[in-house]
């Protein structure tokens, strides 16, 4: 299942299972292409481009027109949750799912709002990277020699990652200076933790899961309760937000953590719904818990929060959800790149339908862990001169100034620069800023009552 695409921070589409796309076409998929005008037109395209173009197409240009083919199918459809992944990519997609790869210990996001370009986010404490010294805000600038500031931050990705036992030379630009530094760096064993787990006030254990898109989720949730319970734990927070969604039997497992009874989601096609998966009698947790949720918590996180809401387990507090309600499955196709295709809808125990509704807490509480950037446009300004916003709080003490140049024909705009989220360089290792998280504070709260 898929959730969002936040910001461009490396993750990839998430899906349910996988299959072979041959054994769903078929000999009599291809009679039909072969029959309908449509398709005989699209390979008769394909064959007048490659004989005739004025340019002799290589087999480097060749792959691309044809995989520009496969593209235009799936931009047909216009659905945000079907998409055509390149062997490369589905390559990272699927390390990812196991939950380990070898590489030097970052994470990156991309530099540049198109989706270009890396800047490295977290360096993980201990690992290749951290040892070499490669730093939070360095922009990745070459990969091997190779000037990689305009590629999609997916390849970038690809290039960094490799086999067992090699190495890779990463040239990156800081803060302040054009010098390129560079780097080897072994590539190592990485493990992607995506559960992490700090204790709270008043006996209370806090256990964040990032993505459902690793088969490990489930493992290392068990992990992290059992540790938080060594160290007198008696109550849980859960926390799901900005968790874009991830496999659908992690999502099942998680929720089955919680459940001793019921069927934890049911699943919609074109002909039938049915239970997909069932709680067992058996908790991982059966004291007292809050669920976190907000905006960004979607598909895989739905799952697991409108279960436990449905039976009751467990209030959920934040704001509303994304509203995937829909997930896809996995056709391998004949080039090594994979179809994720939207083949079903998921429906709640109590067979509520969230798909671009969400779920609604039972405790409406905004995200206030990150301030909003500010930004401002307009038109018919003087030319040539300056617009300044001023924010003042409720007092009237001002807060904030921006300021932006007005062009020759008086226009004018300016956004305000979000600094990085800050993230743990310890895998599994939560950061809590209670003082700023109201969503937290009302979780404490019920559970302090």
């Amino acid at each position: 299942m898929s959730g969002m695409k936040p910001n461009r921070v490396f993750s990839a589409l998430l899906a349910a299972a996988a299959a072979l796309a041959i054994a769903q076409f078929g000999p009599t998929g291809v009679q039909g292409f072969a029959e309908d005008p449509n398709g005989r037109a699209a390979v008769e395209t394909y064959e007048i481009i490659k004989n005739h173009y004025l340019k002799k197409l290589g087999p480097d240009d060749l792959k691309r027109v044809l995989e520009g083919a496969i593209r235009g199918q799936v931009d047909a459809l216009d659905d945000p949750f079907t998409s055509y992944s390149p062997p490369r990519r589905s390559r990272i997609r699927n390390e990812d799912v196991q939950g380990e790869f070898y590489g030097i210990g970052v994470v990156i996001q991309a530099a540049r709002p198109d989706g270009t370009g890396a800047k490295i986010l977290t360096v993980f404490r201990g690992g290749p990277a951290f040892r070499a010294g490669l730093k939070a805000g360095d922009e990745i600038v070459e990969v091997d020699g190779e000037d990689v500031t305009e590629l999609d931050l997916f390849d970038i990705v690809a290039k960094i990652r490799g086999p067992k036992g090699t190495t890779v030379e990463i040239g990156v630009r800081r803060k302040g200076s054009r010098a390129v530094l560079r780097f080897k760096i072994p590539r190592e064993k990485i493990e992607i933790v995506s559960v992490s787990k700090a204790m709270l006030p008043g006996q209370v254990g806090y256990v964040a899961i990032e993505t459902f898109l690793n088969v490990k989720v489930i493992d290392q949730l068990k992990a992290a309760i059992d540790e938080l319970k060594k160290q007198g734990a008696k109550k849980l927070v859960l926390d799901l937000r900005d968790n874009g969604g991830g496999l659908l039997d992690q999502g099942c497992q998680v929720a089955d953590a919680f459940l001793d009874r019921g069927v934890i989601v049911y699943t919609r096609s074109r002909d039938v719904t049915r239970p997909f998966c069932e709680a067992s009698p058996e908790r991982l947790w059966s004291g007292p818990m809050v669920v976190l949720v907000n905006g960004n918590s979607a598909s895989a996180s739905e799952i697991v929060s409108g279960a436990l809401q449905d039976y009751g387990r467990a209030p959920i507090v934040g704001e509303k959800t994304f509203g995937k309600g829909v997930g896809q499955n996995v056709f391998t196709l004949a080039n090594g790149g994979e179809l994720t295709l939207v083949t079903f809808e998921w429906l709640t125990p109590k067979r509520r339908a969230i798909h671009e509704e969400g779920i609604t807490p039972d405790y409406l509480v905004k995200d206030t862990r990150f301030p909003e950037p500010l930004a401002f446009e307009g038109l018919g300004a003087p030319p040539g001169g300056e617009v300044e916003l001023i924010v003042r709080d409720a007092e009237g003490r001002v807060t904030k100034r921006l300021t932006a140049k007005v062009d020759e024909e008086g226009r004018f705009s300016r956004s305000e620069e979000v600094p990085p989220r800050r993230t743990s360089d310890v895998p599994g290792e939560a950061l809590i800023d209670l003082e700023n998280d109201a969503i937290l504070q009302k979780a404490l709260e019920l559970l302090g009552r």
